[in-house]
């Protein structure tokens, strides 16, 4: 059982950390007349931020000093 809530818990991490780059990047854009720069540039880097989340929760690897 709990595999399985892992597993649904997957796709909310990915797709949350896309959204929150992004809504971030949102405000500083507004913030400095840039639209759509950091919108993009943060939405990317919450897309690799929530792949590598993904990819390390899958093979049950912890952060850290690589050990």
């Amino acid at each position: 059982m709990r595999q399985l809530a892992n597993v649904l818990d997957l796709p909310f991490v990915l797709v949350g950390a896309v959204v929150i780059g992004a809504i971030v990047g949102y405000f500083i854009d507004r913030r400095f007349g840039t639209s759509p720069t950091f919108t993009l540039i943060l939405g990317g880097l919450g897309f690799v931020a929530g792949i590598m989340e993904v990819l390390r929760r899958l093979t049950g690897k912890q952060g850290g000093d690589g050990r």
